[in-house]
């Protein structure tokens, strides 16, 4: 009887958890309330999450990407409009009824509209510029005291993920946007550039003369470079090649790099030298001048250890300048010829130094001061020489956003086929482990006809007594 008792009493119990897991899968619609329920669903359970979480997060990335591409691509329009109305404004300038007064007014909107090309240069857009390059943290065009603007960003377009694992480009940089190509140079060919203007090769390094750094910055530069502070104390290699020192006790850490050398660490706010004096900027100057040289920095400002012999042009009148049709004295220069088959140079010509010329010009001002008046004439002559140059600006932003457009469909076509991806994996593990409703609702019934005959069976024994016997 005892053994009988217990027999029942553990079917019981094998019926109760065979209630639980049909209540659970009724009421969630899942097979699985635990891994170990069944390991083969289990695994691809894990497998499906796994790959929905994956996409979902390539596809939040890609989101963000097609956000900023937006905004690049409603900038780079603007831009376009606002160059149509600088052309335009020039044309009219050149019209033989345009008195001093009409051309300052024009002046006074160009400058206007410079001031928002400036503000569009630097669009943030989740705390991110999206004319920065690399470091998109940092403000890429800066003003400096006289009001002269410059590219201070890279040549490094940020990538977006459109599978795991694989990435595209997204967005252009300060030099695509807001810079045009003034000349190039392949194997055999010398490159002229003028002083204001960024190199850049087919790989995306740059070049650059010896360059100078300030406070939160590293200083690269070569053992035969002589480096000067601000205070113009001259600091040396010590002789283990580990350190730049003062010769007053003063040092820096270096490291090794591409056959030169870098700060270990960026310039600190408030160093000083052996003297107590507070230094706030280095300066590299090359051994080999007057023999100039441009160095090549990777597309994250280090040193390559390439370089490149250049001279000054000397325009036969005993002045060495830019010698460009605006009468612009900025000093101009000449590489020596391209010896790499592999390599192409581009020099690019920042706009709004052209903006200010247009500006300075149309004041009746000499562009070589900026003060001495000019006359009409001449000042004619500049505007429709750089008529051309708006041009040349107009088609590189047309070409910048045509590039923005056709990465802009890349990353949209990856997002449709992420989506997709995303609503497959959800039905596949949906099927997985998913209940066959049919299948549990027979369970279910055929649980509550076993209930049925086990208490039944349970109440017959509670009358098995002997007197029951005896009857």
């Amino acid at each position: 009887m005892i053994n009988i008792t217990d027999q029942i009493m553990f079917n019981l119990g094998n019926l109760d958890k065979e209630n639980l897991r049909i209540t659970y899968q009724t009421a969630t619609g899942k097979i699985l309330q635990k891994g170990s329920d069944d390991g083969a669903v289990f695994t691809k359970e894990l497998y499906f999450d796994d790959k929905i979480r994956v996409y979902q997060g390539v596809h939040e990335q890609i989101k963000r990407a097609m956000t900023l591409n937006d905004s690049v691509d409603s900038t780079l329009a603007n831009v376009k409009e606002e160059l149509d109305i600088i052309k335009n404004s020039m044309l009219k300038t050149l019209n033989a009824g345009m008195q001093p007064s009409d051309k300052l007014a024009v002046a006074t909107q160009i400058e206007g509209i410079k001031e928002n090309f400036f503000t569009w240069a630097n669009t943030s857009i989740n705390n991110e510029y999206i004319f920065a390059g690399s470091n998109s943290t940092k403000q890429p065009f800066v003003k400096d005291a006289n009001g002269k603007i410059s590219y201070v960003g890279d040549n490094v377009l940020k990538q977006v993920p459109v599978e795991p694992n694989s990435y595209r480009d997204r967005g252009v940089t300060g030099f695509d946007a807001f810079m045009y190509t003034s000349d190039s140079a392949k194997v055999g060919e010398p490159l002229e550039f003028l002083a204001s203007e960024r190199i850049v090769d087919n790989d995306g390094n740059t070049w650059a003369f010896p360059e100078s750094s300030g406070v939160g910055e590293k200083l690269d530069f070569f053992a035969t470079d002589t480096i000067t502070d601000n205070n113009g104390t001259t600091w040396t290699l010590n002789a283990l090649d580990s350190k730049l020192e003062d010769g007053n006790g003063a040092s820096l850490d270096l490291i090794k790099l591409n056959g030169g050398y870098q700060f270990k660490s960026n310039l600190s706010d408030g160093f000083q030298d052996g003297l107590g004096v507070s230094v706030t900027s280095f300066n590299a100057t090359s051994a080999s001048a007057p023999a100039l040289e441009i160095r090549q920095y990777d597309r994250y400002g280090n040193l390559t250890g390439q370089v490149l012999a250049v001279t000054e042009i000397d325009n036969g009148d005993g002045i060495v300048d830019g010698g460009d049709d605006t009468g612009l004295l900025e000093p101009k220069y000449r590489t020596a010829n391209v010896s790499d088959p592999a390599l192409i140079l581009e020099s690019k010509h920042n706009i709004f130094n052209d903006l200010d010329d247009i500006i300075t010009t149309l004041n009746g001002k000499s562009l070589s001061d900026g003060v001495t008046p000019i006359e009409e004439a001449e000042q004619n002559d500049i505007i429709r020489s750089m008529l051309d140059k708006m041009t040349a600006t107009f088609d590189a932003v047309n070409i910048a956003h045509s590039k923005v457009g056709s990465r802009n469909k890349i990353i949209q076509d990856a997002s449709v086929n992420i989506s997709a991806k995303i609503t497959n994996f959800n039905i596949l593990s949906l099927e997985n482990g998913q209940i066959n409703y049919a299948k549990v609702a027979m369970e279910a019934k055929a649980l509550e006809m076993t209930y049925t005959a086990m208490y039944s069976t349970i109440a017959k024994m509670n009358n098995l007594n002997l007197v029951n016997f005896l009857k």
